[in-house]
């Protein structure tokens, strides 16, 4: 156990660049036919675990997506988004990659990646329901909220699995 990886500047900086493009995914909304709306922060997130692994992924979900919600407004859920996105980052990124970027996962990645994006998605659905509920007092209201979650993660989940196959291929030849 002497070998332990510890954080270095580089992965300090590489993580919060990752926060900042979170933010910015966040901030990429998609009208949806109900009336409500959905954004491509999860697809970031998904990205980002499949890429960097589960260290970078988890710190900069959970970091980017409590910085988008002190900066729009959304102050009662940033402790929230802190953990569950943190959470939803680390286990994409620990499935798909393994703990820290340099990690490979072998041959059957992608399955492990989609596994991970569905985990994270439960994750993510369990966790903004009771935070729904503690902030708005209202299970109807909560689980109402539901659907958008959902369909947050279906679109980030194909997103994801569109575009970090290549990335990845482009950063393992490093």
């Amino acid at each position: 156990m002497a070998n332990k990886r510890k954080l270095t500047t580089r992965d300090l900086i590489m993580i919060g660049m990752l926060a900042a493009v979170c933010v910015l995914a966040t901030s990429i909304k998609i009208p949806l036919p109900t009336g409500g709306m959905v954004h491509l922060g999860t697809a970031a997130i998904f990205i980002t675990g499949i890429l960097f692994g589960g260290v970078y992924a988890g710190l900069a979900a959970a970091i980017g997506s409590a910085f988008f919600d002190l900066l729009m407004g959304f102050s009662p859920y940033t402790i929230w988004s802190f953990f569950i996105k943190g959470a939803a980052g680390f286990t994409v990124g620990m499935m798909a990659r393994g703990l820290w970027p340099e990690m490979i996962s072998g041959d059957r990645w992608i399955f492990k990646a989609v596994l991970g994006m569905v985990l994270a998605s439960f994750c993510t659905l369990g966790g903004y329901i009771l935070a729904w509920w503690a902030v708005l007092g209202s299970v109807t209201v909560a689980l109402g909220n539901s659907p958008s979650s959902v369909i947050t993660s279906g679109i980030g989940l194909i997103v994801a699995m569109l575009i970090a196959p290549k990335l990845r291929h482009v950063l393992d030849k490093r």
